[in-house]
């Protein structure tokens, strides 16, 4: 009896081949999805084999990969794919972040792959297929989008891959999240593989987590080309002269600056190897990479969850000086910082990377006494936080850059109390010059008639602000009209209260000496510090968009955070002033002419105020 070519193949036994080693026989590039089209060889990425051949173990089902970009991981999960079809065909699911991902990514890369590879072309049903369910002899791929539940929760599959799961909602309405629900699907098979991907965000986010629960993790060494040294590629070897060293501390926050600086990096960086110290070059990058090794953190001997993680300084597009330029440009701006650790390092943005100590506050003290303003100060501004029964308030004195030093602060149980300190209060400088209060914002989120009539007394020195708990549309602060019955009308500033939180850490964080620091006065109380750093930034969970953004919360919950709110109220109030726009030579004109030296005659003494409530930690 003869046998029709299309029973012969499905009696065929599959070779037995790795995917690396059935990537280099049958996988051809395109020239739509690659720069060099033609037969691929795992010798331009070498790092990727060891990657891939993980899936051929019997053993293991649960592969994570935590990578940098530009490495290569699509290429190696389009490899396994075509393995599959081509070597030991099933059902198969391939989960993208949103379902027109999905679409794209079928169209330009897996159709090429289905075309392309002579093993895979021939088992390809095309008057079956879909752009997102794709038939072969022995199973399909469903391709699908993480924000489709339905998608996810229908037939069983036994090969999964999960892509960008960093990208994935938390959850879809009464359903479980996306992972669990895909996961799900391929409980029925023994001999499942499920597969995740993605460049990290933050240390809760998906891949993180399960790169941190895997059996084993791997690390991709390289030997040293002079001492034969095995180390993994890190950000720490990445060198570049003292010159640019200095010439970045110098460019500091300028992004043009750093930008020239970053040029001159990109053509005089190295590695420099950990043990022996000598200079690595980019021309033998490549000879190292190809005799690399995955080495495992512990011995497992038949792990069932396998983990690698691989940063982009491995990347053979890439030279040492391009990671070292991109660092450059992005270190002063925690936005293209933590895309620099993300999607260069291969690493979760730590949450507590902005969380300053108590002894960071304390260690801006200077020898001016409480009350004393500094000679190199410019003008007074005030903030009052209110609370239920009391408020607690603050002075600060500005000067050259931004800089500033805590006058006083303290607590007040009336609004006459408050009146007594900003309004009537004197502040006077070692060589008698004479200090008021500027401009002073008061916290109206709470007690908030109060606090209109309060304000309403003294427009032009109180002003009353409420902060945002969302960003303000790339604004700093927005001004709204008030309308209050029967009294006339008032302006309410409202503040991005995240954005003026970590402006005034960022400020404690610079050096005690260096300009637009955040200074405090001889023995100040160890409360204040306490309260200004009584918050962080971390990343957190928005169920209405289903993405992570960043928030402030408390270090501990019952930790008083009074003093943080008054230092960003006098934040906003200098910037109000126009701090930024003043000449950084003098002290503005207009400052000059509200300072009257006391008589002659009578001995500088420091402000004492005329309320007994004021007094914080005596």
């Amino acid at each position: 009896m003869a046998w029709l070519p299309k029973e012969r193949m499905a009696w065929k036994p599959p070779a037995r081949l790795t995917v690396s080693e059935w990537a280099e026989a049958e996988r051809v590039l395109d020239t739509r999805t690659s720069s060099r089209p033609g037969p691929w060889r795992n010798a331009r990425t070498p790092y990727l084999a060891g990657m891939m051949d993980v899936f051929t173990l019997p053993y293991v089902n649960e592969i994570t990969y935590m990578t940098g970009t530009q490495v290569g991981k699509t290429e190696a999960i389009l490899n396994q794919i075509g393995w599959v079809v081509s070597q030991d065909p099933g059902s198969a699911m391939v989960v993208y972040p949103t379902e027109d991902i999905a679409r794209g990514v079928s169209k330009l890369r897996i159709q090429p792959l289905l075309e392309t590879s002579p093993t895979v072309a021939e088992r390809h049903i095309p008057s079956e297929s879909t752009t997102l369910e794709i038939h072969f002899w022995g199973g399909y791929i469903c391709l699908s989008g993480a924000n489709s539940p339905a998608s996810l929760s229908s037939k069983p599959i036994r090969y999964l891959w999960l892509d960008e799961v960093d990208k994935y909602p938390p959850y879809l309405g009464e359903e479980a999240d996306p992972i669990s629900l895909a996961r799900e699907r391929t409980k029925t098979y023994t001999n499942r593989k499920v597969v995740q991907c993605s460049t990290p965000t933050v240390e809760k986010g998906a891949i993180y987590q399960s790169y941190l629960s895997a059996d084993v993790r791997y690390a991709y060494h390289v030997p040293c080309p002079y001492c034969g040294y095995m180390q993994p590629f890190t950000m720490s070897g990445i060198k570049f002269p003292e010159q640019i060293r200095e010439d970045m501390k110098n460019a500091k926050g300028d992004p043009e600056k750093l930008r020239e600086v970053a040029q001159r990096a990109r053509a005089s960086s190295w590695y420099e190897c950990s043990r022996c110290g000598e200079a690595i070059t980019d021309s033998q990058k490549m000879s190292m990479l190809l005799k690399g090794l995955w080495v495992p953190d512990k011995d497992v001997e038949r792990p069932r969850h396998v983990a690698f993680h691989l940063n982009s300084i491995y990347a053979p597009a890439l030279t040492f000086g391009d990671v070292a330029a991109e660092f450059i440009q992005a270190k002063d701006f925690p936005d293209r910082l933590r895309n620099f650790i993300n999607s260069w390092l291969g690493e979760p943005w730590r949450e507590n990377n902005i969380e300053i100590a108590v002894s960071e506050v304390m260690r801006h003290e200077t020898q001016v006494p409480r009350g004393q303003v500094p000679r190199d100060a410019w003008f007074l501004t005030g903030g009052v936080d209110v609370q239920k029964d009391y408020m607690v308030w603050e002075v600060r004195a500005w000067g050259r850059g931004a800089t500033s030093w805590l006058v006083d602060c303290g607590r007040a149980e009336t609004w006459d109390s408050i009146a007594s300190i900003m309004d009537r209060g004197i502040w006077r400088t070692d060589d008698s010059r004479v200090f008021h209060v500027r401009l002073c914002l008061v916290d109206a989120g709470f007690r908030t008639d109060e606090v209109y009539a309060f304000c309403s007394k003294r427009p032009d020195l109180y002003l009353p602000c409420k902060g945002s708990s969302r960003p303000l549309n790339g604004k700093l602060y927005t001004v709204t009209n008030i309308d209050r019955q029967g009294a006339a009308p008032m302006k309410l500033w409202i503040h991005d209260s995240g954005y003026w939180k970590g402006w005034v850490h960022s400020r404690i964080a610079r050096e005690p000496g260096e300009l637009g620091a955040w200074r405090v006065f001889a023995r100040c109380p160890k409360d204040y510090a306490e309260q200004i750093v009584a918050e962080r930034k971390v990343m957190a969970l928005n169920r209405r968009t289903g993405g992570y953004e960043e928030v402030w919360e408390k270090v501990t919950s019952h930790a008083a955070n009074h003093f943080l709110d008054t230092a960003v109220l006098n934040a906003l109030a200098a910037e109000l002033l126009q701090i930024r726009y003043m000449d950084a030579t003098e002290p503005p004109k207009e400052t000059k002419a509200a300072e009257t030296p006391p008589p002659a005659a009578k001995k500088p003494e420091r402000y004492r105020p005329v309320v007994s409530d004021w007094v914080m930690g005596r």
